[in-house]
C-alpha cells in the first residue's frame, strides 16, 4: 500500500506489545487476549536493541519473527519501532563517547533511556546499522504497516565538547564573522565581546538569552539529521511502509514543524486523561494536543502511537472510550495504547491492559468495546478528514525556547518548560468552549488558508514572519496580535523600535511602557467602548500595555477604566489592506479570555458546527458532501439537548430526533450532509 493511502486510511486500535518481556511460551495467550480485544495492530521492538544485535554486527531476529507470526495467523499487523533509543551495554563500554553530557556536567549514562548525544559518530553508525539490518529482514512485509523512528525522539540536551566544537562551528556558518555575531547577540553588555569563534561557549556558562536561541536551533538541526539518517538507511534498505516517529507535543527540544517535514505521517504521544491536564479542561486539553500535532503538517491527518491506557490508575468508566471516540472526531486516523501486556519489573513496572496473570479487568473491556464501536465505523471514516478551521492560533519553536529559558511573566510559567504552550492554550480553550473548530499554525504554514490568525506573547517576531503576517493581513485576513509580542528578534535581541516593532505600523500604534506593578493602583477593569465589540467587563488583569495610537483611523474597541490608566486603550483594530489587524494590550485571566473571546467571535460572525447547550460539543470529519457528526459530553453528568432534525446513529444503527439525554462521557457518531452555516442541534 502506499504511504498517501496508508495516512487517509482509517486504521482503528492497536497497541504497544513487548514479547519479549515475558516467556516464550506465554506468547500465544497473549496473541489470543490481543486478537478478542479487537485491537487491529501492534506497535513492537521499541526499546529491544540488545535482543535484536546482542553483539556488534550480530542480528537475531528469531524471536521477533515468532511473535510475527503468531500475530499474523491473528490478522494483527505491526508497526515496526527502530530500538535505537536505549542502545545495548556493549556499545556504552565499547563507544562511551555515545553518552551525553547535561546542563550540570554529569554523564547520563546506561540504565535509564535517551543516553546517546544526537553527534556522536558511533551512534549514529550502530543506529542507522540496526535499522538497516531491520529494513533489509522486514521492509516488504506486508504485515507491516508503519515504521516508527526511536522512542519519542529526541535525545537528552548534551553539552559535551565534540558538541560544543560543532555548536560553534555552527555559528560560525551562520554569521560568517565573529563581529556579525557579537552586533546580533549584542555581546558587548557585561564584557562578553568574542574574538574568535573558538570562544564560543554553552549557554549553562552564562544564560544568555540569545546564545539559548542559537543552541536550541543547533540542537534541533542534530536531533532531525539524526532522525533523517536512520530514515534513510530504513528507506535504501527496502522498507515500504510509512516512516514516522511518536512525538512529545510540546516537547522544546527540536523545532517540531521541521521535524513534521520529514515524516510521512504525523504522530504523537497523548495521555490526556493524567490529573494534570495542561492545556484546558478535559475536551480543550484533547483538542490543543490535536490541533498542535495536525498543525505541524498543516493538517494532515494525526495518528497516536501512545495512547494512556493505565489498569494502575484507571480512568473513570467510560472516559476511555471517550477519549478515543474525540480524538477520533477531531480527525486521528491511527490509535495505539501503551500497553497491551503490562510491563512485569524495571522503571515502567505496572500499567497494560492485561495483566501478568494474563487476566482481564474493565480497561480492557472498555478498550474492546471501544474497538467493536470503530469497526462499525471504520467504512464510514476511511478517506474522511476534519474540516479546515476557520481560526488558526500561532505557535513557534522560536517562542517555545524564549519563554521556557528566560524568566517572564508568571503566566508563562509551566511544568516541563510548557508556559508559553499553556498559555497559547488559554486562548484557544475560551473559543473551544464556545464550540467553534480552531486549529494551531506553526510560522512555515500557509496563513492564507486561514480568515483569523490569532498570535498569543509573539514576543520573538523575525522580520520574516512579521513581513508573511502583514502580507496575510493585506490580503484580507484577521490577525489579533496580544501583549508581550514584538519585543524581540530571532535572536532575542530586542527590536529598536517600540512594541510590536516590525508590525507596529501595520496596528497603528506604540507601546512605551507596560507591566503589571498594580498593588496601589485599585480595581482595574477593561470595558467596550464600542458598539463594534460587546463583552462583560473584564477584572481579572495581569499585565497590560500602555497604549499610544499614532493613526487616526485606528479604532479603540476597548479601554481601562482605571483612576491611573482611564481611557488608555485596551483593545484596538485598525484596517491593514484589506485586512482587520487587532491588538489585545493585556495579559488576562481565563475568565477575562472567555469574556473577550466571546465579544470577539461574535463580532467576527463565527459560528459553531451545530448550536448546542454549554459545556456539549460538536466536531466532525467530512469527505465530499458526506459529514460525520460528532456529539460529545466531557462531563462526568448527563446532559440533555433537543435534535431538531433526525440523525442516523452510526454506532447504534438507530434513527434519533428530539429531546435526547448523553450520558456521562458519552459521544455520538451521526451521519449528516455539509450544510452552509450552523445547524441546530
Amino acid at each position: 500500500m502506499k504511504a498517501t493511502q496508508s495516512i487517509l486510511q482509517f486504521h482503528g486500535l492497536g497497541a504497544a506489545f513487548y514479547p519479549e518481556h515475558h516467556p516464550r511460551e506465554q506468547w500465544a495467550d497473549y496473541v489470543s487476549l490481543l486478537s478478542k480485544s479487537g485491537l487491529g495492530f501492534v506497535r513492537v521492538a521499541e526499546f529491544a536493541w540488545d535482543k535484536l544485535e546482542p553483539c556488534e554486527g550480530q542480528f537475531d531476529f528469531a524471536w521477533l519473527d515468532e511473535a510475527l507470526r503468531l500475530l499474523k495467523r491473528r490478522g494483527v499487523r505491526a508497526i515496526m519501532c527502530t530500538p535505537t533509543a536505549a542502545p545495548p551495554l556493549w556499545a556504552c563500554e565499547r563507544y562511551p563517547e555515545i553518552l551525553p553530557v547535561l546542563e550540570d556536567g554529569s554523564t547520563y549514562g546506561f540504565g535509564q533511556r535517551r543516553y546517546a548525544c544526537p553527534t556522536s559518530p558511533a551512534y549514529l553508525r550502530l543506529s542507522s546499522g540496526v535499522a538497516a539490518a531491520m529494513a533489509r529482514h522486514y521492509g516488504r512485509s506486508p504485515q507491516i504497516l508503519a515504521w516508527q523512528i526511536d522512542n519519542e525522539f529526541g535525545h537528552p540536551f548534551c553539552f559535551c565538547a565534540r558538541c560544543q566544537g560543532l555548536f560553534q562551528e555552527w555559528c560560525r556558518k551562520r554569521f560568517g564573522t565573529i563581529r556579525r555575531f557579537n552586533d546580533a547577540l549584542c555581546t558587548h553588555f557585561w564584557g562578553q565581546t568574542l574574538a574568535d569563534f573558538s570562544q564560543v561557549a554553552f549557554p549553562v556558562k552564562n544564560g544568555h538569552p540569545g546564545y539559548w536561541q542559537l543552541y536550541h536551533r543547533f540542537h534541533s538541526e542534530a536531533i532531525i539529521a539524526c532522525y533523517r539518517r536512520q530514515a534513510d538507511a530504513l528507506r535504501a534498505n527496502g522498507a515500504v511502509a510509512p516512516v514516522t516517529t511518536n512525538m512529545m507535543p510540546t516537547w522544546y527540544g527540536y523545532d517540531h514543524e521541521e521535524m513534521a517535514s520529514h515524516l510521512d505521517v504525523i504522530a504523537g504521544d497523548h495521555y490526556g486523561l493524567h490529573s494534570q491536564r495542561l492545556f484546558g479542561d478535559y475536551f480543550a486539553n484533547e483538542v490543543f494536543v490535536h490541533e498542535y500535532l495536525r498543525g505541524l503538517k498543516h493538517g494532515q491527518p494525526v495518528w497516536f502511537l501512545e495512547f494512556q491506557c493505565d489498569r494502575n490508575q484507571p480512568p473513570l468508566p467510560g472516559m476511555t472510550r471517550w477519549e478515543a471516540l474525540t480524538q477520533v472526531g477531531l480527525g486521528a486516523n491511527l490509535i495505539d495504547y501503551f500497553r497491551f501486556d503490562t510491563c512485569p519489573s524495571g522503571n515502567e513496572r505496572g500499567g497494560g491492559m492485561v495483566g501478568v496473570d494474563r487476566k482481564t479487568g474493565r480497561v480492557y473491556r472498555e478498550i474492546r468495546g471501544v474497538a467493536s464501536d470503530l469497526r462499525k465505523l471504520r467504512s464510514h471514516l476511511d478517506g474522511t478528514t476534519a474540516p479546515p478551521a476557520k481560526v488558526a492560533f500561532l505557535f513557534t519553536f522560536a517562542n517555545h525556547c524564549e519563554f521556557t529559558r528566560n524568566v517572564h511573566h508568571r503566566e508563562f510559567e509551566g511544568p516541563f518548560g510548557n508556559g508559553y504552550a499553556m498559555h497559547v492554550a488559554r486562548h484557544m480553550q475560551a473559543i473551544t468552549r464556545l464550540n467553534i473548530r480552531t486549529t494551531i499554525a506553526h510560522p512555515d504554514d500557509d496563513f492564507a488558508k486561514y480568515e483569523i490568525v490569532i498570535a498569543p506573547a509573539l514576543y520573538l517576531c523575525p522580520r520574516t514572519l512579521a513581513a508573511r503576517l502583514e502580507r496575510f493581513v493585506a490580503q484580507g485576513g484577521t490577525l489579533l496580535l496580544t501583549s508581550y509580542s514584538g519585543y524581540a528578534n530571532e535572536y532575542g535581541t530586542l527590536w529598536e523600535t517600540p512594541i510590536p516593532a516590525p508590525m507596529s505600523a501595520m496596528f497603528g500604534l506604540e507601546v512605551h511602557d507596560y507591566g503589571g506593578n498594580f498593588a496601589n493602583a485599585g480595581a482595574i477593569a477593561i470595558r467596550p467602548e464600542s458598539d463594534q465589540l460587546q463583552f462583560k467587563p473584564i477584572d481579572d488583569i495581569r499585565h497590560i500595555d500602555e497604549i499610544r495610537t499614532h493613526d487616526r483611523r485606528v479604532e479603540v474597541l476597548a479601554t481601562y477604566d482605571n483612576a491611573f490608566f482611564r481611557n488608555l486603550p485596551a483593545i484596538t483594530r485598525r484596517q491593514h489592506g484589506r485586512g482587520w489587524a487587532y491588538y489585545l494590550g493585556a495579559l488576562l485571566g481565563q475568565s477575562g479570555y472567555e469574556s473577550v473571546y466571546q465579544g470577539l467571535v461574535r463580532h467576527w460572525k463565527l459560528a459553531p458546527l451545530l448550536e448546542l447547550p454549554a459545556g456539549i460539543y460538536a466536531t466532525a470529519r467530512v469527505k465530499g458532501r458526506r459529514r460525520i457528526v460528532f456529539i460529545n459530553n466531557p462531563n462526568g453528568h448527563p446532559q440533555k439537548l433537543d435534535l431538531k432534525r433526525a440523525y442516523v446513529d452510526l454506532i447504534g444503527t438507530r434513527r434519533i430526533a428530539g429531546r435526547i439525554t448523553l450520558k456521562p462521557f458519552e459521544v455520538l457518531v451521526l451521519s449528516g450532509s455539509i450544510v452552509d452555516g450552523p445547524t441546530e442541534a
